[in-house]
C-alpha cells in the first residue's frame, strides 16, 4: 500500500456504498485515511455507470469509478454469501468507519445493523446514505438524482418558463449527499475521538440538495415570492437580473451590481465599454455604489427598468469579444465577470495549470497517460496527493486482510473523556469569512459546540448580511436571514480592521483560538500582519482555513467573484439547461455549496492531526479546484475521450423516461424515472396500458432513450390531468421512482422534510421567527444545538471583558475612537 501524509492517515474505513456514496469515501481517502471498497465479484455497481473510456462499456473501464474510487483499495466480498459477509463482519470490528448507502433497513437484515456493529466494535461510527433519509413517509421511495433534485427545490426555479423545469445537468443529489457524510462522520468522529464512543450518522440526500439553494427557501415566508424558472436570468427578492449573457464564442457569467462590492466592479465596467466608445450616458453618471440591492427592490418598476438597461448595454458590449478576451479584461479590471466555460477550457485553465491542479496518471486500461483533478485542498504539513488510480476489481484482497488484522481499531484508542458533551467542546474560533463557503463551515462547528466569534464591522459589512431573504423585505445589517442561517450559534464582535488598534485586538483575540477561519482575496492578511506565519508566532499550533475562490496562489489567485460566477469558471452552466438554448441560470453561489463540504472536511481533519501531534497548519482551499470534484466524471471523459459535455435538458445515458412532466395546476409538475423493463411495465399499468405503450419504438430501454422526445409528449398527455403529490405516491407504491417538482413552498409542507425536521423556526431580534435549514446528517448521539445568529457587534462587550480582561469603560472608548465598530 502507498504510504498517506494526509491528516487522516492511519485511520481505516470500510466502504459498502454504490453511487449514493462513492464521494465520502473518496474524501476520506483523499485526506489520507485507508478506504477499502467493498466490491461483489462483478464489481460495484458505480463501474456501470459512464462515460467509459474509448466509449467500451466495460467495469473497468468507467470514468466514473475512476473519478470516486481513486486513493482507494478495493477487497472482494459478496454479502450475498456466507463467507463474504463473515469477512465484512470481521473487517467491520476492526474498522473505524463503515460507510453504506443500501436502503433502510438492508443492513438489519445483513445481520450488520448499527446495533449489532456497535456490541462488536463500540468506536466504530456508521455512516448511512439514502435518498430520503431512514425515517419518516418517504424512507422506502426510490430517489434518483431526478427525483431527488426535482423533490428537493433545485429543479423548480431551473430551467425557461416555457418548458419542463430542468435538472443541473450532471447527477448531483448524491455528491451533495456524499459530502455532506463525510463531514458528519469527521463530526462524530471527532466526538468519538473525546468520548471513545461510537455513533450513527444518517444522511439524507433530499435535505443535501436542499441546502443547496442559498436560503431561497426563506423567500415566501419572509418575501411572500416564491422563485420561479427564467432561464438565463435569476428572480432575485422579487426583481429579474439576467446573469448569463452571449459573447462571440459563447457565453459569460456578469452580475450587474451595485453597492460595496459590486460598485466598483461597475465602475471598472463602465470605464472599460467607455474607452471602447460603448457605454451609454446612463452608466457614465450613475453612482455605482449606491445602486444595490436594497435600492432596486425599493425602486420597484423603476428600479426593474435600470436594472434592464444596463444589462442591454452590458450585452452589446459582450456580443463585440470573446469569453477569453472578456476573461482576461475582467481579471485586469476588477469586473465581476466570468467565462460559462465547459470542459475543454477547465483543461486549458491558466490558474488550474500555474497550480497543478490536473495530476497526470498512468491507467493501464487505457494504455497512456491521462489527467486527473487533484486534491480539493492543500494542506502545509500533511499534503494530500493522488496516491493510487482507482483500483481493478478485488486487486487489494490479499493485502486488506493481512495489514487490518495486524492492529483493530480498538485496540488504537486514545485517552477519552467520557463526559465531553459536544464533538468541539473547548475550541475556539475566529471566523473572518464571508458569505457562504467560510460562514457554514463556522455555523457547523458553532452548532457541535466551538465557541466561535466573527470579527466583522460595519465599515465594511460583510455582503452575506445585505442579501435576501430580509424580515418584512426590508433590507438591513442585521434582517438578512441568508446571514443568519449561515452564522447560527455565533458570537459577533465589531472590529474595524482598517484601524491599527483594531488589528492589536484581532492578534490577541486570535492568540487565544485554535481556529481561524478566513476568506478575503489573497494577500489580505498578511498586509494586516496577519498571515500564517504571523498566527504561528501568536499561536504555534493554530489551524488557519483560507477558503477563497481560486486559492493561494497563480496568476488569478486575486480574481474576488461570487459564487454564482464561480459556477459559470467552473463549467456547472455549460452543462444545464436545453441543448437548443442558452444555458440555464443555478439559482445563488451553487459552487459555494459544493465548497464548503470539502473546506468542512479538510478543516475538521486538521483538527484531528492536531490532536494526535500538537502540530497546526495552513489549509488553502480554492472553491474552484473543490467544485471540480463535482463534475469529475466529464471532466476525465474530455481527457480520455476528447468529448465536451453538453447540455441535454433531462436526459440520461439509462432510465427513460427520465423527465419532468405536467400535471393538474398552474407549472405543477411530476418527474418520472424508469430505470429498468420492470419500471416501464409498472409505470405502463398505472397509465391503463394504453396502446402506444405497445408500440415497437418502445420496446426496449434503449429504443425508448432513442424516441424519448415522443415518448415524454404520450407520457405529458396522461400526468396533465394528475395530481402530482397522488401520482408520486401512487408510482412509488408500485416500485417507479417518481416525485414532485416542489417550490421553497413545498418544501415546508413537505412530510419528509418534516419528519426530518428540516426547517427550524427560531426567533431573533429583528428577523422575528424565522426558518433555518437543518443539516442533511444527523449523529446519533450528538444532536447539536441550533441558536439564532448574531446582530452586528452582540457580543463585543462580553468578548472583550471575558477574553481580553478589559473594563466596560475601555470598552465604550474603543468604540468612540472607531476601534470597536
Amino acid at each position: 500500500m502507498a504510504e498517506s501524509s494526509g491528516p487522516l492517515a492511519g485511520y481505516r474505513v470500510l466502504d459498502l456504498t454504490d453511487a449514493r456514496g462513492v464521494l465520502c469515501g473518496k474524501i476520506l481517502a483523499d485526506l489520507g485515511a485507508d478506504v477499502v471498497k467493498v466490491e461483489p465479484p462483478g464489481g460495484n455497481p458505480v463501474r456501470s455507470l459512464g462515460p467509459f473510456a474509448g466509449d467500451i462499456q466495460e467495469p473497468e473501464r468507467s470514468l466514473h469509478w475512476w473519478a470516486y474510487a481513486a486513493n482507494c483499495r478495493s477487497l472482494l466480498a459478496d454479502l450475498e454469501t456466507p463467507e463474504g459477509m463473515a469477512r465484512v463482519r470481521d473487517l467491520a470490528g476492526r474498522a473505524d468507519f463503515l460507510l453504506e448507502s443500501l436502503p433502510p433497513g438492508r443492513l438489519d437484515r445483513l445481520g450488520l445493523g448499527w446495533e449489532a456493529l456497535k456490541r462488536a466494535n463500540p468506536r466504530l461510527i456508521l455512516t448511512s446514505i439514502t435518498p430520503f433519509g431512514q425515517t419518516g413517509p418517504y424512507r422506502d421511495w426510490k430517489g434518483p438524482d431526478l427525483v431527488v433534485q426535482g423533490m428537493a427545490g433545485m429543479m423548480f426555479h431551473l430551467g425557461d418558463s416555457d418548458r419542463p423545469p430542468v435538472r443541473i445537468g450532471v447527477p448531483q443529489a448524491y455528491l451533495q449527499a456524499a459530502a455532506q457524510a463525510a463531514v458528519g462522520t469527521l463530526v462524530a468522529h471527532s466526538w468519538r475521538e473525546r468520548t471513545g464512543q461510537g455513533q450513527w450518522v444518517e444522511v439524507s440526500a433530499q435535505v443535501a440538495m436542499m441546502w443547496t439553494m442559498m436560503s431561497e427557501t426563506g423567500l415566501p415566508a419572509l418575501h411572500g415570492f416564491e422563485p420561479f424558472r427564467d432561464g438565463v436570468h435569476a428572480r432575485y427578492a422579487g426583481f429579474r437580473r439576467r446573469i448569463i449573457f452571449p459573447c462571440a464564442d459563447g457565453f459569460v457569467a456578469l452580475i450587474a451590481s451595485g453597492g460595496a462590492i459590486g460598485g466598483p466592479a461597475m465602475e471598472a465596467l463602465t470605464a472599460w465599454m467607455d474607452e471602447e466608445g460603448m457605454a451609454p450616458d446612463f452608466m457614465r453618471g450613475r453612482d455605482w455604489r449606491a445602486w444595490d440591492a436594497a435600492y432596486l427592490l425599493g425602486a420597484g418598476e423603476r428600479g426593474q427598468a435600470e436594472l434592464d438597461q444596463v444589462e442591454a448595454a452590458a450585452a452589446r458590449f459582450f456580443a463585440t469579444k470573446t469569453k477569453g478576451a472578456l476573461y482576461e479584461g475582467a481579471l485586469a479590471r476588477g469586473v465581476l465577470l466570468a467565462p460559462v466555460a465547459d470542459t475543454r477550457d477547465l483543461l486549458e485553465n491558466a490558474q488550474l495549470a500555474a497550480r497543478d491542479f490536473f495530476v497526470p496518471v498512468t491507467l493501464p486500461r487505457v494504455g497512456r497517460q491521462v489527467v486527473h483533478p487533484g486534491p480539493f485542498a492543500r494542506f502545509s504539513v500533511t499534503p494530500t496527493t493522488l496516491r493510487r488510480p482507482a483500483p481493478s476489481i478485488g486487486e487489494h484482497t490479499a493485502d486488506v486482510l493481512p495489514s487490518w488484522e495486524r492492529t483493530g481499531a480498538t485496540e488504537r484508542g486514545h485517552a477519552c473523556d467520557p463526559s465531553s458533551s459536544a464533538p468541539f467542546e473547548g475550541i475556539r474560533v475566529i471566523d473572518l469569512a464571508w458569505v457562504a463557503t467560510g460562514p457554514i463551515t463556522g455555523r457547523l462547528l458553532a452548532e457541535f459546540g466551538a465557541d466561535v466569534i466573527r470579527l466583522e464591522s460595519a465599515t465594511r459589512i460583510d455582503p452575506g448580511r445585505t442579501l435576501p431573504p430580509w424580515a418584512d423585505r426590508e433590507a438591513g445589517p442585521n434582517r438578512s436571514q441568508l446571514f443568519a442561517n449561515y452564522n447560527a450559534g455565533k458570537r459577533s464582535v465589531a472590529l474595524n480592521l482598517s484601524h491599527p488598534k483594531a488589528l492589536e485586538i484581532a492578534r490577541q483575540l486570535i492568540a487565544q483560538a485554535d481556529v481561524v477561519v478566513e476568506s478575503f482575496t489573497p494577500g489580505t492578511m498578511a498586509r494586516w500582519g496577519l498571515g500564517y506565519p504571523d498566527l504561528r508566532s501568536l499561536k504555534p499550533d493554530i489551524i488557519l482555513l483560507s477558503t477563497c475562490q481560486q486559492g493561494q496562489t497563480g496568476p488569478h489567485s486575486h480574481y474576488a467573484g461570487y459564487g454564482s460566477l464561480a459556477a459559470a469558471l467552473a463549467g456547472f452552466y455549460a452543462l444545464t439547461g436545453w441543448p437548443d438554448r442558452e444555458p440555464a441560470m443555478i439559482y445563488g453561489a451553487y459552487t459555494d455549496f459544493v465548497a464548503h463540504h470539502f473546506a468542512s472536511a479538510a478543516l475538521l481533519a486538521a483538527l484531528d492531526h492536531r490532536r494526535r501531534t500538537g502540530e497546526g497548519q495552513h489549509v488553502d482551499l480554492s472553491q474552484f479546484e473543490a467544485s471540480l470534484h463535482f463534475l469529475a466524471p466529464a471532466i476525465l471523459d474530455y481527457a480520455v475521450n476528447g468529448r465536451v459535455a453538453a447540455r441535454r435538458g433531462n436526459r440520461d445515458d439509462g432510465a427513460a423516461p427520465h423527465n419532468a412532466y405536467p400535471c393538474a395546476g398552474p407549472d405543477r409538475w411530476c418527474v418520472i424515472v424508469c430505470e429498468d423493463e420492470a419500471d416501464w411495465r409498472s409505470l405502463c399499468r398505472i397509465m391503463g396500458e394504453p396502446e402506444w405503450c405497445r408500440r415497437p419504438e418502445f420496446a426496449s430501454q434503449e429504443s425508448r432513450r432513442c424516441n424519448a422526445e415522443e415518448l415524454d409528449r404520450l407520457i405529458g398527455q396522461w400526468t396533465v390531468a394528475q395530481d402530482p403529490a397522488s401520482l408520486a405516491r401512487q408510482l412509488q407504491a408500485v416500485g417507479v421512482p417518481g416525485g414532485v417538482v416542489q417550490s421553497c413552498s413545498d418544501l415546508h409542507r413537505d412530510p419528509q422534510l418534516s419528519a426530518w425536521g428540516a426547517f427550524r423556526w427560531l426567533d431573533h431580534p429583528e428577523i422575528g421567527r424565522a426558518p433555518y435549514e437543518a443539516w442533511p446528517f444527523r449523529c446519533s448521539e450528538t444532536p447539536g444545538q441550533l441558536r439564532p445568529a448574531p446582530c452586528l457587534g452582540e457580543h463585543t462587550h462580553a468578548v472583550m471583558t471575558e477574553l481580553l480582561g478589559m473594563s466596560r469603560s475601555e470598552v465604550d472608548g474603543l468604540i468612540h475612537e472607531g476601534v470597536l465598530r
